[in-house]
């Protein structure tokens, strides 16, 4: 069977490229090693004790994917039944006394929230938010083109938009060049606020002085402008939306289909060998997986140079030990919040729970030691607060997302996450029951998803859900590494697309809409 491209990966940015490719006339078949499509984006029925509560293993919210062009309406994914929430709140802080600090998409709603706390922070989060808001309004067309070949009608409306925003650009420039840890020290004074913005900012999957991991605080500004979103029936729903698309468009989608193999002929890709033998060419192959286990477990010895195996050596994933940690809980009856109000409304947030910015910096750095901490920065959420399609008709649950974003990949001292895992989500619901007393006794069934669990939903090198490590020498032209930026693989014929290939990793299809142009646009030559 031969196709003019064979697309090795069907998560999100695997199905977008698929899509763009088959409406520019091409003949596409992907390759899905799961039984379901989606990779990192999918709605899953994981908690066996709890038939009909649907979960999302991994991830959740839409953030950057809203912001135009978006490839939701470039492919029109309305038409193929994908329908959003916007929780606002998006996110909340909950602390251990006092009010709760609600994140509401109306920024100024929640510079008067943290006014309660101080005039200064409040002042201070307004001026952050608009250096931030500006940083995005002005970079996204560079982030939604290529890396590394800047288009002249892009170069033209950056400059157009730095002509608008170019006072904010020194203070923007200046937070993504820091620490999150340096940011909120200096920006901030109340416990409260640095606390809420600790426990957000880890999600970095770095350290809380990382240098260069300032840019993950920028993406609160980003909900605050964009807004944040769900899909209906979870965040499946947009992977297979964009299934739908797809095979609307002629792809050719095959789950259950891994590949063990990239054929090469001299010293040109063109084609694949499935686990199963079978042999599928194509004139193009593009790989929607992350740079690892595409060039050191797919592509035969030798293929690449000597240089770009000098910088897959040196590549950072997961380089601090810091990965991620996850838990789908269901519940008989809906939490109800002890101190903090409005009850729905924050349950339907993103709850952030850490008492204090050094709880926070003890718990990342015990992690990066392999540790497994007491103290927990948790995240926290009930989706099914806000969508009902994901529990059972008639039920009075709930379901939890609870989400861990600094936990040890490799514990020390010959621990194992196989039997520490439960152990560990229980940790997490004890801390909740402080903030919802009653909660553990409502659990139905609840599974843990350990840092390794995470290659079963997607298999990516270490389950990282970046791909590759955030890091400034691994930002823009840089990213995954000077001779893999740009989509194009060293190999004739084969390109890269995914987390791992885009000049910042963040879900939004924008990798998968590039890859494809770029691919159009060297086959037209």
């Amino acid at each position: 069977m031969s196709y003019d491209v064979a697309v090795v990966g069907g998560g999100h940015n695997g199905l977008v490229c698929a899509a763009f490719l088959a409406k520019a006339g091409k003949r596409v078949v992907v390759l899905e090693a799961r039984d379901i499509v989606g990779g990192f984006c999918t709605t899953e029925e994981t908690v066996p004790e709890a038939p009909g509560f649907k979960m999302n293993p991994t991830s959740m919210d839409h953030v950057v994917t809203n912001i135009p062009p978006s490839v939701v309406d470039d492919l029109g994914l309305a038409r193929f039944g994908l329908r959003w929430i916007t929780p606002d709140p998006f996110y909340s802080y909950l602390p251990p006394e006092g009010a709760a600090i609600a994140f509401w998409r109306d920024h100024t709603r929640t510079v008067e929230e943290i006014r309660r706390l101080s005039r200064r922070d409040a002042l201070r989060y307004d001026r952050f938010v608009v250096a931030m808001r500006d940083f995005w309004y002005t970079a996204a067309p560079y982030l939604q083109g290529h890396p590394k070949r800047v288009a002249p009608g892009t170069v033209l409306e950056l400059a157009k938009r730095l002509a608008k925003t170019r006072k904010s650009m020194g203070t923007a420039l200046r937070i993504l060049m820091s620490s999150p840890g340096a940011v909120i020290e200096e920006w901030f004074t109340r416990e409260e606020v640095k606390a809420a913005l600790a426990c957000y900012s880890v999600a970095s999957m770095g350290s809380l002085d990382e240098p260069g991991s300032g840019i993950v605080l920028s993406v609160m500004a980003v909900m605050h402008h964009w807004g944040a979103r769900r899909p209906v029936g979870g965040n499946g729903a947009f992977t297979q939306a964009l299934s739908d698309a797809a095979t609307a468009a002629g792809v050719e989608i095959r789950t259950g289909a891994p590949v063990a193999e990239i054929l090469l002929s001299g010293d040109r890709a063109t084609g694949v060998v499935t686990l199963t033998g079978e042999t599928i060419r194509a004139g193009e192959i593009v790989a929607a997986l992350d740079p690892y286990t595409l060039l050191k477990k797919l592509v035969p010895p030798g293929a690449v140079p000597d240089v770009v195996d000098d910088e897959i050596r040196g590549m950072g994933v997961l380089h601090n030990n810091i990965s991620g940690f996850k838990g789908d809980v269901a519940l008989a009856r809906r939490p109800q919040l002890a101190r903090h109000g409005p009850n729905d409304a924050l349950l339907g947030s993103v709850m952030l729970i850490a008492p204090s910015i050094d709880y926070v910096r003890r718990s990342v750095n015990a992690t990066m030691r392999g540790e497994l901490a007491e103290e927990i920065p948790l995240w926290i959420s009930a989706p099914s607060v806000l969508d009902r399609t994901l529990v059972p008709p008639g039920s009075e649950g709930d379901s939890l997302y609870v989400y861990l974003p600094a936990v040890p990949y490799e514990l020390r001292d010959g621990a194992d996450w196989a039997t520490e895992k439960e152990k560990h989500l229980d940790r997490c619901l004890q801390i909740f029951e402080r903030y919802a007393p009653g909660t553990r006794d409502s659990v139905i069934g609840a599974t843990a998803i350990s840092p390794q669990d995470l290659s079963s939903f997607s298999p990516v090198h270490k389950g990282n859900l970046f791909h590759v490590d955030m890091t400034l020498s691994q930002f823009g032209p840089w990213r995954p590494t000077p001779s893999l930026a740009g989509y194009k693989m060293p190999i004739p014929g084969l390109w890269h697309t995914g987390a791992g290939a885009h000049p910042l990793a963040t879900l939004n299809g924008w990798s998968g809409r590039t890859a494809a142009r770029e691919i159009l646009r060297a086959t037209r030559e």
